[in-house]
């Protein structure tokens, strides 16, 4: 038969036919079996069945050349990325649950099973987004009455909550009548790794062999199990750095949930000799006693990353005119793609453009960062110090206007409506501002009754604890 196919590995890789050498192959194949004049066009049977020859060749040739630089762990991905890394004695870092309290009507006593055995079906609830929250410690014989108990979210990661929409039963116990998340989360899960994430760490594992140097106490960090966050602070200096590192001295600040056990002996195998290890001797400082081959001990110091929160306020405006900002979707993505790091300040230009990525009809203005809600907003925020981060969370996003749900509404006299307002910082004082109706409002609740006047219009009044304010008409029949 004429002609070959060129399958090779050498020094410049994998090496396989293209689609014209294997068009060629086949045909030069038909012809000579049946032939230099047989008709191999693509609108023949004969040439159908070289496209199809020539097709199948081309996958099995992508996956053999995806398998061969797969063997390059920088072109890698998934499992096989994790066996890859594995090589350099690392692993992907887990993603952990976000947690979040959440209250319970009961109306008799019930038995409600958690995470912590396995035997019965764990007590599981749902929020408006779809994602299912599971019960952490079993509860037998609770209730009547209201309780509040921890549930973490059934699937890891950054799963964020807006207070009041955990509200949904997927376990059906007899006697929970009512389900609510008065509050946001407890505490935030984290993402598992990414690919590209692992890809970056693992080129810096390299350095794990290394004794006292900068690569080598990062990589032995960052390989810690839960370690998400590593930071360096050298002062090579007799005096005392403007952080307050003292002269001679390095300021480790780690991230993460990994154990004390294991980050302190990460510092210690890689520390430079005769070099000081620091801490800030507050919130977060961290040290652990490790016993030396001679039996000495030795202590090691330094810093966990510290959430400090942040408060967010702008004003959202809709571009279109028309359509009003979706102020709910804002304050359930955000939190989640505006993620400043370590000792990261945060400006009002990445704010916009994370804002206009979750609702583009939101044009973002008057917006500005704060510690406190009713402090001083600046457009640039820097945390107070190096080993703090900053946390964003839904309930410390304000937005205004306020807009109270819903906006306009007519109701049979006599009946009630539940109004809730997006947007804004509770807690919220509800009134019914123009009463022609003889109607009521909880003032903490926002539970409306209307009154038993009819062919009237009442005003209906929210104000947040920073005094906006925001109002509803409804109109009674």
């Amino acid at each position: 038969m004429a002609g070959s196919l060129n399958y090779s590995i050498g020094s410049t890789g994998i090496t396989v036919p293209s689609q014209q050498d294997l068009t060629n192959y086949y045909v030069n194949a038909f012809q000579t079996i049946y032939g230099a004049g047989i008709n191999v066009g693509p609108e023949t049977p004969d040439g159908q069945i070289i496209g199809i020859s020539v097709q199948a060749n081309l996958d099995v040739q992508e996956l053999l050349v995806q398998i061969f630089n797969s063997f390059d762990p920088d072109l890698a991905f998934g499992t096989t990325l994790d066996q890859r890394v594995a090589i350099n004695g690392i692993q992907r870092q887990a993603g952990t649950y976000t947690t979040t309290d959440i209250t319970l009507v009961l109306t008799q006593s019930v038995n409600l099973y958690g995470l912590d055995q396995s035997v019965q079906a764990v007590y599981t609830v749902a929020d408006n987004a779809g994602n299912n929250w599971q019960l952490q410690t079993t509860q037998l014989g609770i209730g009547p009455g209201t309780v509040a108990l921890l549930f973490q979210s059934a699937t890891p990661g950054a799963i964020t909550t807006i207070p009041n929409t955990i509200t949904n039963p997927v376990t059906i116990v007899l006697g929970v009548s009512s389900i609510n998340n008065p509050t946001t989360y407890t505490s935030l899960g984290v993402n598992e790794e990414t690919d590209a994430a692992l890809k970056i760490r693992r080129q810096k594992s390299v350095s794990l062999p290394s004794q006292g140097y900068y690569n080598g106490l990062l990589a032995a960090l960052e390989n810690v199990p839960g370690v998400s966050t590593v930071i360096i602070n050298e002062n090579d200096t007799g005096g005392t750095s403007s952080v307050g590192v003292p002269g001679h001295s390095i300021w480790v600040i780690v991230g993460g949930s990994g154990s004390p056990a294991n980050i302190a002996q990460a510092i210690y195998n890689e520390r430079p000799l005769g070099v000081g290890l620091y801490n800030s001797g507050d919130l977060g400082a961290n040290k652990y006693v490790i016993t030396q081959a001679d039996g000495s001990l030795f202590t090691v110091y330094w810093d966990s990353v510290v959430p400090q929160n942040l408060f967010i306020r702008f004003t959202a405006t809709s571009l279109n005119g028309v359509t009003p900002p979706n102020i709910a979707a804002i304050l359930s993505g955000l939190p989640s793609i505006f993620t400043p790091g370590v000792d990261q300040e945060v400006n009002i230009n990445g704010l916009a453009t994370d804002v206009q990525s979750i609702d583009p009809n939101t044009l973002v203005t008057n917006a500005g960062f704060s510690l406190s809600a009713n402090g001083s907003y600046s457009v640039v925020l820097t945390p107070s110090f190096p080993n703090e981060q900053f946390a964003v969370s839904s309930a410390n996003i304000i937005i205004i206007p306020i807009i109270l749900s819903p906006i306009a509404i007519t109701l049979q006299h006599l009946t009630s409506q539940q109004f809730s307002p997006l947007g804004g910082y509770g807690p919220y004082t509800y009134s019914v501002s123009v009463n022609n109706s003889g109607g009521s409002i909880g003032s903490t609740s926002g539970l409306y009754t209307a009154g038993s006047i009819t062919g009237v219009a009442d005003t209906i009044l929210v104000t947040d604890s920073l005094s906006n304010t925001a109002t509803s008409t409804v109109t009674v029949i």
